[in-house]
């Protein structure tokens, strides 16, 4: 509409100049605007009169055409601009989606090859399902709510571990073998995954001695999981779900289960050695035997849980709540006076 207006008022202006440049314009103007009659002037201070006033309509001219000259130029420049610029939001639009049509159909063979009775594809597809969540933040969370539902349904496989050999089960009657190496994978992937996209959900899963050493899992839901014997060195388990989980046997030496939630756990003969437990909820947990030397257990809820012949030698009892040591190893003989643990 302002263009419209604009081109108008410029027409206008035009044909002003021009009908005193070139018509009678200028007469009339010495005439009707100046209040000048030809009585008054001679001949030659007539057409003086009326050259300087079409020199000055010529300005004006000049000017108004010059001024719709630039408009029309920056007009001009500013369409190209927004064309090129929705040229290149197509342009990524279509790039987004053919990027998009490429994933999906990445992630459907993903999908059908961890369904393959193949172990190799499967182990295949699960390491494809990393690289799509690499390369695509949006699907990240989906692919790992697969690969952990893929965990908890084939962990109950009869042939979920491999057999153990007959000399090793005559001198170990309860051994058992290693985790079938595409459930191990799945939870390799899982545990370096980036933890800001997802939580794992891990519930009920049967991972007897699953390797999961330096794993990234803050946060996770391992509750009731049978981990026995598995490998957790290391691993970032704060504020951990672990209700009632099984860990007898396992290894959580140098583990971070800050906060986490082990009430009812089964932790005998764990090796807890240097793990940082502060704040961990431990009320009526199994430890006994549970080797929990230097652990940092400063604030944590030992609440009905049983530490019979734990190993607490050089642990940090501070201000731990509802011990019962009786029957407990290495227990300090000089708490800190604000321990709240019962000797």
């Amino acid at each position: 509409m302002a263009t419209a207006v604009g081109g108008l008022l410029a027409a206008v202006a035009v044909v002003g100049a021009v009908w005193v440049v070139a018509g009678p314009g200028a007469a009339w103007v010495l005439h009707h605007l100046d209040g000048i009659h030809d009585k008054d002037l001679s001949a030659k201070d007539r057409a003086d009169a009326l050259s300087s006033i079409r020199g000055q309509a010529l300005g004006v001219l000049t000017g108004v055409l010059a001024t719709v000259a630039i408009y029309y130029t920056a007009h001009n420049a500013t369409t190209a601009r927004r064309a090129l610029a929705h040229s290149e939001q197509a342009a990524r639009q279509t790039a987004e989606l053919t990027e998009q049509g490429q994933v999906t159909e990445r992630y459907t063979k993903a999908i059908e090859q961890i369904g393959s009775d193949r172990l190799d594809i499967r182990i295949g597809g699960i390491y494809a399902l990393e690289r799509i969540a690499a390369d695509s933040a949006r699907d990240h969370p989906t692919i790992v709510e697969v690969l952990a539902a893929f965990v908890r349904e084939h962990s109950h496989d009869n042939d979920a571990n491999a057999p153990v050999a007959p000399d090793h089960l005559q001198d170990d009657p309860d051994a058992v073998g290693r985790l079938r190496p595409d459930l191990q994978a799945a939870l390799t992937v899982l545990g370096r995954r980036d933890p800001d996209h997802a939580i794992i959900d891990l519930r009920d899963a049967t991972l007897l001695t699953a390797d999961l050493r330096d794993a990234t899992l803050r946060g996770a839901d391992l509750s009731r999981a049978v981990l026995s014997g598995a490998n957790l060195r290391g691993a970032s388990l704060s504020h951990a779900s672990m209700r009632g989980a099984d860990l007898r046997g396992a290894d959580l030496s140098g583990a971070k289960l800050a906060s986490a939630d082990l009430s009812g756990a089964y932790l005998n003969d764990a090796n807890l050695t240097s793990t940082d437990l502060a704040d961990a909820d431990l009320s009526g947990a199994d430890l006994i035997g549970t080797n929990l030397r230097r652990a940092a257990m400063r604030n944590a809820n030992l609440h009905g849980a049983d530490l019979s012949s734990a190993d607490l030698s050089g642990a940090d009892l501070r201000e731990a709540r509802g011990a019962d040591l009786a029957g407990a190893r290495g227990v300090p003989q000089f708490p800190p006076p604000d321990s709240q643990a019962s000797l």
